[in-house]
């Protein structure tokens, strides 16, 4: 068992010596070049990496946006309703004082219906 260890062993030092040898010719021929291009690789590497970071704040400062301007426009939207609210209460409450004249309640409701649609 021992020899067929060693024999499968001997192959692969052999394959390491071969891929070493290999790797050192190329760097002769390629060194220059292969330096540059991993220069180059790198550079767009960390660009891309940049962009990334930067389109990720972007992202970030769109959605607080988009938040913030709900949030305002939730706020509006109440204050609207309440004043409605409060407009129709008061309306009521002068019709009450009149007797509850169905006529000018018709038209209170389609008045406050015209604002809600605006």
């Amino acid at each position: 068992m021992e020899k067929k260890s060693e024999k499968n062993e001997a192959p692969e030092v052999a394959a390491q010596i071969v891929d070493s040898r290999i790797a050192a010719v190329r760097d002769l021929i390629f060194g220059e070049n292969i330096q540059q291009y991993n220069s180059e690789f790198e550079d767009v590497f960390n660009r891309i990496k940049d962009l990334q970071n930067e389109t990720q704040k972007n992202l970030g400062d769109a959605v607080s946006d988009l938040e913030n301007k709900l949030a305002d426009l939730e706020s509006l939207m109440e204050h609207k309703f309440q004043d409605l609210n409060d407009d129709l209460n008061k309306r009521l409450a002068d019709l009450d004082d009149e007797k509850a004249d169905r006529k000018k309640l018709g038209k209170a409701l389609e008045k406050i219906a015209m604002m809600l649609q605006e």
